[in-house]
């Protein structure tokens, strides 16, 4: 089971002298998707809107949006429309909006808040993380040298043998560890847990 999530990034466009003003976030709850909203309100308190949309899980099940006082389905939706389309998990945009003085439309809005949307996300790196089972491991030196590198290794102590926490993709197994080991290798599983594979421009 994996999931893609993004870093936080920014990005702004003018449109009818409409300033409209994209922020993604990661986020990890509905309470963190609150508290980043309620942030962008007070900096931005006179802003005429603030739109946003989030999902909160891996699943894609938890989630919200909002139009802020638009025309309905005119931000909010568009801007969840371009989430689920980069196929995002666990993130929120959020579009601040300084009225210019003429008025889009119902066509003009969603336009606007689709595109500086998917502006935000193009500039963010995506993230992609994987459900890992979670080993307690040690070994000798000589041979923790063998596993220099390896991918999924964290937390190393070095006392009078070398411990470590290996992340082992749920479907994999520890065996081909165990092989680079010769065998000489001690492991305990004591966790489920999501971990970071790599990062995506």
């Amino acid at each position: 089971m994996r999931y893609i999530t993004l870093t936080d990034s920014y990005a702004e466009v003018t449109i009818s002298r409409s300033r409209f003003m994209a922020f993604a976030y990661r986020v990890e709850s509905e309470e963190d998707v609150m508290e980043k909203l309620k942030s962008l309100r007070k900096t931005y308190h006179d802003a005429t809107h603030v739109c946003y949309a989030a999902i909160w899980d891996e699943l894609g099940n938890m989630s919200r949006f909002s139009d802020d006082g638009e025309p309905s389905g005119t931000a909010g939706a568009p801007i969840m429309e371009v989430i689920k389309g980069a196929g995002l998990k666990k993130c929120m945009v959020a579009v601040v909006r300084y009225f210019g003085g003429v008025k889009l439309g119902t066509g003009g809005l969603t336009r606007a808040y689709s595109s500086v949307s998917a502006d935000c996300i193009a500039k963010s790196k995506k993230v992609e993380l994987i459900m890992c089972d979670i080993y307690r491991c040690n070994t000798d030196f000589a041979t923790f040298k063998k596993l220099s590198g390896t991918n999924g290794i964290s937390d190393i102590s070095y006392t009078s043998d070398v411990s470590f926490t290996y992340a082992c993709p749920i479907g994999d197994d520890i065996t081909p560890l165990i092989d680079r080991t010769n065998g000489k290798l001690n492991y305990v599983k004591n966790a489920q847990s999501w971990k970071q594979l790599d990062t995506k421009a």
